[in-house]
């Protein structure tokens, strides 16, 4: 038995091995993936659910993923001006004439308070009234109303990196952070000592679910990604990705 195990082991090793070695042979596609926002893009860009699914969708249409991790404004620059093949993790509310593929991956942003605050946050618009810290391009993604807000409010920043939105909230230096849930508790793990991230937390349920689509410069990667992304959901890769970065969901 020991040894049919280790049969086993060998040949679905070098199954494994011969899966890459096809992927590395691949063409490559270029895409901006945003700074780490674990446990969707990892710290090393060579991991996460986001990563993982468009990494396999690509690879399951033909083309290798190659992540850059970088600020989302200047990703997207970078796309308009043709150094980048796509971006991942994108809503059609940044414009242009580039190809965006089927939703491959849901969000839920939220507002999140201090609970020992309390304060009243009930609608996007109740967000005026306190001072308030997005991640960078929330005000493109998450809709009218919220772009309305931001735009005229005297107190709203977006930040590049995600992990800054909870030093601002739990030093006190804003009254609202918004982002995704998941997110947001990913990096509570990683504050310094001196900052207490221990302090309860309140989340506003404000915005719906937020799914999210990649964009493409190539029509022709635009549509492997999405068949790609078809078989992943049919063969089941799909919710073991689902499972194993975010655990069982209702």
């Amino acid at each position: 038995m020991e040894v049919r195990a280790q049969t086993w082991l060998w040949l679905a090793l070098a199954i494994s091995c011969a899966a890459r070695a096809q992927e590395a042979a691949m063409p490559e596609v270029h895409v901006g993936m945003g700074l780490p926002k674990p446990p969707y893009v990892m710290e090393s860009g060579k991991a996460g659910l986001d990563y993982d699914i468009a990494r396999q969708s690509l690879a399951a249409g033909g083309y290798r993923l190659v992540g850059h991790m970088l600020p989302q404004t200047r990703a997207l620059a970078m796309l308009r001006a043709g150094q980048l093949d796509g971006l991942l993790s994108i809503s059609e509310g940044i414009g242009g004439q580039d190809y965006f593929t089927d939703n491959y991956i849901v969000y839920q942003n939220v507002a999140t308070t201090l609970t020992r605050r309390n304060l009243k946050i009930q609608q996007i618009e109740d967000l005026a009234n306190y001072s308030v810290a997005a991640f960078q391009n929330a005000s493109m993604v998450l809709g009218d109303r919220f772009g309305l807000v931001a735009s005229g409010h005297s107190d709203y920043r977006e930040v590049p990196a995600q992990i800054t939105q909870n030093k601002l909230l739990f030093t006190g230096r804003v009254d609202v952070v918004i982002g995704d849930r998941m997110i947001f508790r990913y990096f509570s793990e990683k504050l310094e000592p001196q900052i207490n991230a221990g302090q309860a937390v309140s989340f506003h349920r404000i915005f719906p679910e937020s799914p999210r689509r990649a964009v493409f410069r190539d029509v022709r990667v635009r549509d492997a990604f999405n068949a790609g992304l078809k078989n992943l959901r049919a063969n089941g890769t799909y919710d073991t990705l689902v499972k194993q970065y975010l655990g069982p969901q209702p």
